[in-house]
């Protein structure tokens, strides 16, 4: 028997991290460092005497503000970093069983199955509206064992559907680790939850299979001009402060030429993911 771990996906995790620094340090610069340096001048007021506008504090109280900032940008900071420094396990598979801990929500522990409880098991594509989420389907010989209410899946008939979206496997890959790789490969499942009940069919293959070259020739292509935009935006950001010029607001165009570049290589990141 295949053994496989898989994890919850780092993407969603690094960009929920990249998000939240800069909220923690306008919670720092409005409320705590003002506070431990009495003599520190907020960063924020200093741009707003270089754009030539009011100061935060001659609007109103900025306490409130940098304590949502704070406890906000920090918390999801702090979640970010534990869970890119200590994945969470959604599956585990070795030759004892299958170790499911996803099915009880974030910290409701595990559950530990027999691989003889296991019936059948193969990809599955579920409908829900607009979208169409892959996962896998797994028919289990005593389904009472499991939550009636699972987190993260859904019961259709005594055919469990875990949503594998986020995760670091492909559903092809966790069916072949759960059943017998020599045996004939499963016919996959397209489930439609929009109905009620929900419908299931069966296609021959996987449907979750979504490679596509050419797609997958442009998502490289956004990538490398994505990556040529941030480095002409820091490149024409470090020239002008070189130059010295005094209008600051021109610093404004390498920072849009860099967030540009920015949001195109994410989504040319995320699509090569999604056709490959």
């Amino acid at each position: 028997m295949n053994s496989l771990t898989v994890l919850r996906s780092p993407g969603r995790t690094w960009l929920t991290a990249v998000l939240s620094v800069p909220f923690f340090m306008l919670g720092l610069d409005l409320l705590l460092l003002p506070k431990l340096f009495p003599q520190y001048v907020r960063r924020l007021d200093l741009l707003a005497d270089e754009m030539g506008i009011n100061r935060i504090a001659a609007t109103g109280p900025e306490e409130p503000w940098g304590v949502i900032f704070l406890l906000a940008g920090g918390g999801l900071l702090i979640w970010a970093l534990k869970d890119l420094l200590f994945p969470r396990v959604m599956i585990d598979i070795d030759e004892h069983g299958v170790a499911l801990n996803s099915l009880l929500g974030a910290t409701g522990g595990r559950i530990v199955m027999p691989h003889a409880e296991i019936v059948e098991a193969a990809p599955a594509r579920l409908s829900e509206g607009t979208d169409a989420t892959p996962g896998v389907g797994i028919r289990f010989a005593d389904p009472s064992r499991l939550p009636s209410n699972p987190w993260g899946a859904v019961w259709v008939g005594s055919t469990l559907f875990i949503r594998t979206a986020g995760w670091t496997a492909k559903p092809r890959e966790i069916t072949a680790a759960l059943t017998d790789v020599d045996s004939e490969p499963a016919p996959g499942y397209l489930v439609d939850l929009d109905v009620d009940p929900p419908e299931v069919g069966r296609v021959d293959g996987d449907p979750t299979d979504s490679s596509d070259p050419e797609r997958a020739y442009t998502a490289r292509s956004r990538i490398y001009v994505g990556g040529v935009l941030v480095l002409a935006g820091a490149i024409l950001a470090l020239f002008l402060w070189i130059a010295g010029t005094e209008n600051n607001a021109v610093f404004l165009f390498p920072v849009a030429l860099s967030a540009a570049g920015g949001l195109l290589l994410l989504d040319g990141a995320r699509t090569y993911l999604e056709s490959t």
